[in-house]
């Protein structure tokens, strides 16, 4: 087969006095077709091709994909890619580009105006308003924290699960300590944990802790005009981006977050996956001019308060309590709220602080009161528990609350005594085996459920009977491991 150009070639050729050898190693073409088409005085006329010769590479996933959209409808042509190769797909993503055209029409696209940035001039921020994300303990709303090199196009995301000045501010260190260095200036929205008030122009009335943060930073204030995100476009496009790949990543991957660290570990590796380099080429040229990020200062970036526990041992943040040990009720305490978490420290008369206790930061009317705070006094006064405000955390499983309605009925009076005497086994054993010790027991209806219960987790007495109701479930003796229980907790009916 050959071109009509090609044709003419060798009917030039031909005439200059060339062999038909001689003018197919010429033109690169067979001694044959030479022979063909000096025969021929018309060039050559083909029919159009009916259909496609090659293999389609796209058609055995079109079903997979069409669930994959079905499924999560925000999928981008590039993800689905991105999806298939692990498949087994061999084809190009060009391929998936114009097969998802015809699957999925996309929606009509706004135009965009590519800006210029020197390189470190500038760094911008934004929060994502709200993404529903799945943890171990169920979905969370989380806030994503982008941070965005306009000049290289490099971009972090870190993930919170309040919108406030500390997880702010958290955010802006952590993209520069990661890179090694900050930027002359940063652009940011009309947050209110850090504007008061937007004056006319520029000019902003920041928040104390605002402005002790710029002061110790040291950098640039570029506050976005009200109401115009094209101010920080580039951080605004990668929010546009990656909020929803995040989402549909964690969807088709059905991933479950353990905590917080595990979040934000997994979102750095996710950008880190997605950086062309172009990217690295670019931040390299600002990482060079850089200025020096100083450490972190819980001053700066925390909120920090100075006072007593009250007379019930708790210390109060917004709508929320903490609970210290018995030893610090009464004594002077600095507590330092963090973006993730509680410290409370002891003030000792030197004026010297030792950080004594952590808690894992509440939403705002949520409490923190761990058992092995609570209990020590608790059982000195068990009644207490009865009418106590906060006598939920008490009862972490359905389970706890069955065994202490048996207790009732064996104990009478002395109830709540054996009750807290077998919470506070959380001393020796993770409060998970005391939940399965409780089901055990009370499985096999014993007549002394706290002695049985304390053997059974301690090994100081082990009763047939209950070695047997462990039998059944083939375990060793229990050990403080976890993993070899999942399977005893009640899949409905209870929450932990």
């Amino acid at each position: 087969m050959i071109s009509a150009y090609m044709f003419q070639e060798v009917r030039k050729l031909r005439s200059s006095g060339l062999s038909q050898a001689a003018i197919a190693r010429k033109l690169g073409i067979d001694p044959k077709t030479v022979a063909k088409y000096v025969r021929l005085n018309t060039p050559p006329v083909y029919s159009p091709r009916l259909g496609s010769t090659r293999c389609d590479p796209f058609h055995s996933f079109e079903g997979k994909v069409r669930e994959w959209i079905k499924n999560t409808p925000s999928l981008t042509a590039q993800e689905i890619y991105e999806f298939l190769i692990p498949e087994g797909y061999k084809g190009s993503q060009s391929t998936v580009n114009r097969r998802m055209k015809i699957l999925r029409p996309p929606d009509p696209r706004e135009r965009f105006y590519e800006q210029e940035y020197e390189p470190g001039e500038q760094a911008q921020f934004d929060f994502k308003e709200m993404v529903e994300l799945p943890f171990i303990e169920g979905n969370r709303i989380v806030h994503l924290h982008f941070g965005t090199l306009p000049y290289s196009d490099t971009c972090r995301v870190r993930g919170y699960f309040f919108k406030n000045y500390e997880c702010f501010m958290d955010g802006i260190h952590s993209f520069f300590e990661e890179l090694g260095g900050m930027t002359h200036s940063i652009r940011f929205d009309n947050l209110a944990p850090v504007v008061k008030k937007v004056l006319e122009g520029s000019n902003r009335l920041y928040t104390d802790a605002f402005n002790r943060a710029v002061t110790y930073y040291g950098f640039g204030l570029l506050p976005c005009a009200p109401g115009k995100g094209s101010d920080k476009g580039d951080v605004e496009r990668d929010i546009r981006t990656y909020a929803a790949r995040i989402k549909n990543r964690v969807s088709h991957d059905a991933i479950i977050f353990r905590d917080s660290e595990h979040l934000n570990q997994w979102l750095h590796d996710f950008m880190l996956e997605r950086e062309t380099r172009e990217t690295k080429t670019k931040r390299a040229q600002e990482e060079a001019i850089f200025q020096p990020i100083p450490p972190r200062e819980e001053g700066v970036l925390c909120k920090i308060h100075l006072g007593q526990s009250n007379s019930h041992g708790l210390i109060k943040i917004s709508n929320s309590l903490y609970s210290v040990p018995d030893a610090m009720i009464g004594v002077d305490c600095k507590t330092v709220v963090g973006a993730y978490d509680v410290k409370i420290s002891k003030i000792n008369d030197q004026n010297k602080e030792k950080i004594t206790i952590k808690h894992i930061r509440k939403q705002d009317g949520e409490h923190s009161l761990p058992l092995d705070h609570i209990l020590p006094s608790l059982l000195r006064k068990p009644h207490a528990m009865v009418r106590w405000a906060h006598r939920e955390v008490l009862f972490p499983h359905s389970i706890c609350r069955t065994y202490y309605d048996c207790l009732k009925k064996t104990e009478g009076y002395g109830a709540e005594r054996e009750y807290l005497r077998a919470i506070n086994l959380v001393h020796y054993v993770p409060l998970s085996e005391i939940i399965i010790g409780m089901e055990l027991v009370l499985e096999n209806k014993s007549e002394k459920l706290f002695e049985d219960l304390r053997s059974l987790l301690l090994g100081e007495r082990r009763p047939s009977s209950v070695i047997d109701i462990t039998s059944r479930f083939n375990q060793s003796p229990l050990k403080p491991e976890l993993s070899g229980y999942d399977s005893l907790i009640p899949k409905t009916g209870s929450t932990i």
